[in-house]
């Protein structure tokens, strides 16, 4: 193998460093997933001896290898991945492979295959310790990081990857003791399954409540003209009844349902509410599409009533401009997350999605994002004269400044 290839390959797996996944170390971090492939690579060789029969080189190499695809991907966590996410990372592993050079090609190659067909031994154990590595890591994490949806999943995560041998199941059954005592644990501590309920006064006639919903722990916002009560409904999270109740209990009266992009977790409560209120449902020209795809929302595993779609009734451009009484709405098209994202920008805040997060922004992994196009967008918001509040798609409430500053220390 000439050098300049050596080194190719090895700039491509640096992109694994900077891959992170949806689990978080014990420090408070988001884990990338070459670290996961590294920490995966010990199990193998620490558990040979209790399965003397494998060839625990070839284990360790599946257990190096696996996640290369994301390296060109993006990590995309196990319950938002479809086959058609798989089949796509599979086709650019496949064609990476290609431009091996010859002695290591027919190797990759067959040891990809092996590790898909799930026959033999060492691609059987190097699934089991893959799913039973992220369950150790949320074990390690705090569980404040966890979402709804992994009290449950925690549990059973890797239970039928693990069930082809006796000492794979009791390794994860001991793993399911541990996440069973850490969610007893944090029960006293008032931690699990937080319902967050917030109020923001801002100083002109805007006032937004916060409602933290569903299994990706989803800002649902309700921002209303405090003399008129007239609401604005951003991002309508899987669970109607919640918005419905808190909308009462305030007195509301919705007059627009806003989605920032069309993802799963942004819209499954948007057709009950739209029945309920006939308010119309705005969203990017461009993201309009994905609210009327209902295979594309129904196959996301966190669904548990089949969406019903909803068509919108405004599409929204660069520069569009929304009056909820004496709240002026202003709308960026931020691509990145989608190519639809878009913020809104009212008095001294953005509700900015998925593309600007406290201490980050979205992942760009997932179908239609572009890590390039989303760091435009970022650089787009922070170009802003001011400082403004940042109501984000997900995670805490920010400020431009708080981001700006976290860029400086970098």
């Amino acid at each position: 193998m000439e050098w300049s290839d050596y080194l190719k390959i090895l700039h491509q797996a640096e992109k694994l460093k900077n891959a992170t996944r949806h689990s978080w170390t014990s420090a408070g971090r988001h884990e990338s997933a070459a670290e996961h492939s590294w920490r995966l690579s010990l199990m193998a060789y620490f558990i040979k001896d209790r399965f003397p029969q494998a060839d625990i080189d070839r284990l360790i190499k599946m257990c190096l290898l696996h996640d290369i695809g994301e390296s060109f991907t993006g990590d995309i966590p196990s319950f938002e991945k479809t086959k058609e996410d798989t089949h796509k990372e599979d086709k650019m592993v496949d064609e990476w492979i290609k431009g091996l050079p010859d002695n290591v090609k027919c190797e990759l190659t067959d040891i990809f295959s092996e590790m898909r067909k799930q026959e033999s031994l060492e691609s059987k154990l190097y699934l089991a310790l893959d799913k039973l590595e992220a369950v150790i890591q949320h074990n390690e994490a705090d569980i404040r990081t966890w979402i709804p949806l992994e009290y449950e999943l925690q549990l059973e995560y890797g239970s039928e990857e693990t069930n082809f041998s006796d000492l794979t199941r009791q390794l994860r059954n001991i793993l399911k003791c541990e996440s069973i005592d850490k969610i007893e644990k944090s029960k006293s501590q008032g931690f699990v399954n937080e319902h967050i309920k917030d109020v923001t006064e801002n100083g002109g006639r805007m006032g937004v409540i916060r409602l933290v919903l569903g299994a990706c722990y989803t800002n649902c916002y309700l921002v209303y003209d405090k003399e008129t009560k007239a609401c604005m409904i951003i991002d309508p999270a899987d669970n109607a009844y919640e918005i419905i109740k808190c909308i009462e209990e305030n007195n509301l009266e919705p007059r627009y349902i806003a989605i920032t992009h069309g993802h799963t977790d942004h819209i499954l409560a948007a057709s009950d509410l739209n029945e309920r209120y006939h308010a119309p449902v705005l969203v990017s020209r461009i993201d309009a599409w994905r609210l009327l795809d209902e295979d594309l929302i129904n196959e996301r595993p966190y669904v548990l009533e089949p969406y019903k779609v909803v068509r919108p009734s405004i599409l929204l451009s660069e520069g569009d401009e929304i009056w909820l009484d004496g709240i002026k709405f202003s709308v960026m098209i931020l691509a990145g997350h989608t190519p639809g994202s878009m913020a809104l920008i009212a008095e001294n805040a953005i509700f900015t999605g998925d593309t600007m997060l406290k201490g980050g922004h979205g992942k760009t992994s997932l179908k239609g994002g572009d890590e390039k196009e989303m760091q435009k967008s970022l650089e787009r918001i922070k170009s802003l004269d001011g400082n403004y509040t940042i109501y984000p798609g997900h995670k805490e409430i920010t400020t431009l400044d708080e981001e700006r500053e976290a860029d400086n220390k970098i």
